[in-house]
């Protein structure tokens, strides 16, 4: 049979016995009141400051003074911190300690090769090697570097022979 035919069957006979329809009332959701409403909210309170942080600044700006006329060195020996403590300090603190005096500063000024002295190189290797030494020999005889060496033999184009098996003339 049909379902709705059957339910409007019991219905009547619900009706019949004397029964009545009663309408619930249905839930209604109400949000929780917020904890604002209940409690004054107050600021938290200032922590004080620590005790690191404070000597930290502390010794930050006795660092910062003393960078206005010393230098590393001069500040090491002074505070007794290590290299590393002061260069630590100038980044945390934004300063900087004073040039180094002895270091010099004009890269033009100085001079790497004396080109008479590479000259008289030049010639001792011609006749070093007209010896029969190798080069290992001669730059050992010599006492100077590889790099000296071959930056002599290129510049006075000096036919110098290299060991079997040697593919380059090394830095110039």
């Amino acid at each position: 049979m049909n379902p709705s035919i059957d339910l409007e069957a019991a219905k009547a006979a619900f009706f019949a016995s004397g029964g009545s329809i009663i309408v619930l009332e249905g839930y209604h959701y109400t949000p929780h009141r917020p904890h604002r409403d209940i409690e004054k909210v107050q600021a938290a309170a200032p922590r004080p400051e620590c005790a690191k942080k404070k000597r930290r600044q502390e010794q930050l700006a006795e660092l910062r003074t003393l960078a206005e006329t010393m230098t590393y060195a001069q500040a090491r020996a002074h505070t007794g911190l290590s290299q590393s403590a002061l260069y630590q300090a100038t980044r945390d603190g934004g300063f900087s300690f004073q040039p180094e005096p002895r270091r010099e500063r004009a890269p033009a000024a100085r001079t790497y090769t004396d080109p008479a002295a590479d000259r008289a190189l030049a010639k001792q290797i011609t006749a070093l090697r007209d010896e029969g030494l190798n080069r290992h020999q001669a730059k050992a005889k010599l006492g100077i570097s590889d790099r000296k060496f071959c930056r002599v033999i290129h510049l006075f184009s000096v036919d110098y022979p290299k060991a079997e098996g040697k593919r380059c003339d090394g830095p110039v």
